[in-house]
């Protein structure tokens, strides 16, 4: 399997008495988002050919199947919650349930103006979900 997913709850990188500042990703963006997902909602469901995506949950929290492109019935599924930092690799399929309203920032590494977003985007028919 070559999927490639990380999670990590991220924390402070500086602290006074002001407050924190967290790191979140070092890295090159094109997009920045911020999407609020309803309790039971399904979101993405679909993998991309070129971008690294990037998901920090702010507050709620979500179970998040992936799988390689290549072999989507090999999945896995985690839980992220509020403090979480979850990196999605190119030809990874991720699908996001809300398991309470959930808000997280979406970054990605691709634009996606001019419709490059779904120039990018292969959607997936929802195999997570059927009974065996």
């Amino acid at each position: 399997m070559i999927m490639k997913v990380t999670i990590k709850k991220l924390k402070p990188d500086f602290t006074d008495a002001r407050g924190s500042i967290t790191d979140i990703i070092n890295e090159k963006v094109s997009h920045v988002g911020i999407i609020t997902t309803a309790k039971g909602a399904v979101r993405a469901n679909h993998y991309h050919k070129l971008s690294t995506q990037y998901n920090y949950i702010l507050s709620g929290s979500f179970e998040v199947t992936v799988a390689d492109a290549k072999t989507p019935q090999k999945f896995k599924k985690h839980i992220l919650n509020e403090g979480d930092l979850m990196t999605i690799h190119p030809m990874t399929i991720h699908q996001f349930k809300a398991l309470k309203k959930t808000v997280m920032l979406d970054i990605i590494s691709q634009s996606r103006a001019n419709n490059a977003y779904e120039k990018d985007v292969y959607r997936m028919p929802d195999i997570f979900n059927k009974s065996k």
